[in-house]
């Protein structure tokens, strides 16, 4: 399914009396063209030293460290040519940073410029804007993974990695190429595109999933599928996990969460018992389980898109980009501007909590996923709303 149709009812905003309606979270930042960062996209990386990196769609490469007394420190690092970036960042061990746009460019920042920090164009793909590529991998070796949603031998995207040659040039190999029933990776050419990336586990292997294709006929181009791909003497060797059936999801476009003992986590964007996505898990034998069905009813979000989060004690979290209860802005005509939940685990089951619902203008609207701090606390952006409604920077209690 391509990103979802969204919409923000400008005309209701001024209505909207508080920073975020719901729940124990805050506005930490309002993001405003004139101290750089417009709309800022996908989700935020943590580094080691407890500060979050992100981009937003003008360009601005952005940080935010800890203060020190429990506050954050804006900083703009770049005003890079890389507009329309999404996704969450990748950063090497020299703490350089790897990044995706729209327009099917990945770029490398790098501290050390005139301003501080230096973007790289490394590697341009040759299919129409929006057709990927995905949020990257990155692996011990500076390696990039990711997905393209188009062309490939078949039409149906395929997953890439892109190597750092000998003479400095980066070169793109495909790993897979999707034949429709083994899955299809399809992003629309529009500026909502949205594909999920890979995740990767200590032995290198890969795993993501399709947003759609897949052995069902029970959704019009395949409901989707979660793959494996395990490296194999000379190459990879790519395996189903599971097939969506709509009933259990349908058109997943978030990357993966693995867990130490290598279970997946996800998320589909709509389908489940009533139809507006769940939260799901696939064993590493390819048993599927859903944990949780999305309602729209009493505050309850819908359609997550975003990579899940896990705990010590394993909680998952994410986000919801409609739902929640406000009409200040509506998704495929579901109204609310989102939510961020916990799923605990109770028993057989989960409990779900919803830790935040986004207003509209003043508390923000559309979260792109959330990451957690190192004093435990959920951290996000959301893509609009704010002093000058064009997004902020949000923290969420648990």
């Amino acid at each position: 399914m391509p990103r979802l149709l969204r919409a923000l009812l400008v005309s209701s905003l001024l209505l909207v009396p508080s920073l975020l309606a719901f729940g124990t979270e805050s506005v930490i930042h309002n993001f405003a063209s004139r101290t750089g960062g417009v709309n800022p996209s996908g989700g935020l990386l943590l580094d080691s030293a407890g500060n979050l990196y992100g981009t937003a769609l003008d360009g601005t490469l952005f940080e935010f460290s800890p203060n020190g007394s429990g506050g954050w420190n804006y900083k703009v690092l770049c005003k890079c040519p890389a507009t329309y970036g999404y996704g969450s960042l990748v950063m090497d061990k020299s703490g350089n940073l790897y990044g995706a746009t729209f327009w099917g460019e990945i770029y490398q920042y790098s501290p050390g410029g005139s301003s501080g920090w230096v973007s790289t164009l490394l590697y341009t793909f040759g299919g129409p804007s929006g057709s990927g590529p995905s949020p990257l991998r990155i692996d011990e070796s500076r390696n990039l993974y990711g997905i393209y949603g188009s062309g490939g031998t078949r039409g149906k995207g395929y997953v890439f990695k892109l190597s750092q040659q000998s003479n400095g040039i980066w070169a793109l190999s495909h790993i897979h190429d999707f034949a429709g029933s083994d899955g299809a990776a399809y992003a629309q050419n529009n500026a909502y595109t949205l594909l999920g990336g890979l995740a990767m586990d200590p032995a290198g292997n890969l795993y993501g999933i399709a947003n759609q294709g897949g052995g069902t006929t029970k959704c019009p181009s395949g409901c989707g599928v979660v793959f494996e791909l395990s490296k194999s003497r000379g190459g990879w060797t790519y395996k189903v996990l599971h097939t969506f059936s709509g009933r259990d999801g349908m058109n997943p476009d978030a990357s993966l969460l693995i867990d130490t003992a290598g279970d997946l986590y996800g998320t589909t964007t709509s389908g489940g018992a009533r139809g507006f996505g769940v939260v799901f898990k696939v064993s590493k034998t390819g048993q599927a389980t859903t944990l949780y069905n999305f309602t729209n009813v009493s505050g309850d979000g819908a359609y997550p898109n975003s990579t899940l989060i896990m705990d010590s004690e394993g909680n998952l979290f994410g986000t919801t980009e409609a739902g929640g209860g406000s009409t200040t802005c509506t998704v495929e005509n579901v109204t609310g501007c989102g939510t961020v939940f916990e799923l605990t685990p109770s028993g057989s089951s989960y409990k779900r909590s919803i830790l935040a619902k986004f207003s509209g203008r003043w508390g923000g609207g559309f979260p792109g996923g959330v990451t957690m701090g190192l004093n435990g606390n959920i951290y996000g952006i959301a893509e609009v709303g704010g002093n000058s409604n064009v997004g902020v920077f949000f923290e969420a209690l648990h």
